[in-house]
């Protein structure tokens, strides 16, 4: 039942860059964040290298042990991908509880620096929306 979970997990999974037309700045360019990039932020290695990461990483039965009921639970975490490929600043977007966007940031904070995004060429400091699917085929 594990192994169904997470590869159900696995197939639902994944990321993508949240693209709005203006560009959020702060006080220095280095602390510019950019909704708007002309390459996105990415896991080294693409959406294959994404899913056995998750697969290493991710605790499929959060939501069980959490009593979560049936369902499917899109679970979305807001961040910032630095333009050296650090992760930081984790917001969930979503509030389904039983644990499902902790156990999300859980794992971004194991993930390894990312590519970071381009604009004009250069790394800058972007927002990301991951996305990761729970399906709950247990309980009520």
């Amino acid at each position: 039942m594990n192994k169904i979970i997470l590869l159900l997990l696995l197939l639902l999974s994944s990321f993508f860059s949240n693209s709005q037309t203006s560009d959020t700045s702060a006080t220095s360019n280095d602390n510019i964040i950019y909704d708007t990039v002309d390459s996105v932020a990415t896991f080294p290695g693409g959406k294959p290298a994404w899913y056995k990461f998750i697969e290493n990483n991710l605790d499929p039965n959060v939501g069980v042990e959490n009593s979560a009921k049936k369902g499917t639970y899109k679970v979305k975490i807001k961040f910032t991908v630095t333009k050296d490929g650090t992760l930081k600043d984790f917001e969930p977007v979503t509030k389904y509880k039983h644990g499902f966007e902790e156990e999300v940031i859980r794992v971004l904070r194991l993930s390894p620096k990312w590519i970071p995004a381009k604009k004009n060429g250069t790394n800058v400091n972007s927002k990301v929306i991951q996305e990761q699917v729970f399906i709950i085929m247990v309980g009520r």
